[in-house]
């Protein structure tokens, strides 16, 4: 059984290897684009009296939805993998969460902001920013 396993580790190595760059990798980005990327959403954000709409008024606004779409999904995907790798797995997932558009997503975004914790923890990033904190 543990020959076995060896014969599986190195028969793996290079992909096992490969992972673990890229998990630090990601770990390292998301360590220095989290607070970037939270600095950029406005205060008021969570507020009740904010409106979401999406508004495609041009090219530009399309790529700008697609890009913050791919960027979305990238942190979803890495924050997942994060929750078992080194990294900042639920920020991330919430940080791509709040970039992407999809049904229900105010109310999903309203539901973590109220959870103190993750209010604080955003908070405290924001403030890493040098930006004020959100408003609830």
């Amino acid at each position: 059984m543990l020959e076995t396993l060896i014969q599986y580790l190195d028969q793996y190595e290079e992909l096992f290897i490969m992972i673990g760059v890229i998990s630090a990798a990601v770990f390292v980005l998301t360590l220095l684009l989290t607070p970037y990327l939270l600095g950029l959403m406005p205060v008021d954000y969570f507020s009740s009296k904010r409106k979401h709409a999406i508004e495609i008024k041009s090219v530009w606004d399309f790529i700008k939805f697609i890009l913050t779409t791919v960027i979305g999904i990238f942190l979803v995907l890495a924050g997942i993998i994060m929750l078992v790798t080194p990294g900042q797995g639920v920020i991330s997932i919430l940080l791509g969460l709040f970039l992407m558009e999809f049904p229900g997503k105010r109310e999903l975004e309203l539901k973590f902001i109220k959870h103190t914790p993750t209010y604080k923890t955003l908070n405290w990033l924001r403030h890493k920013a040098g930006k004020p904190p959100f408003n609830r």
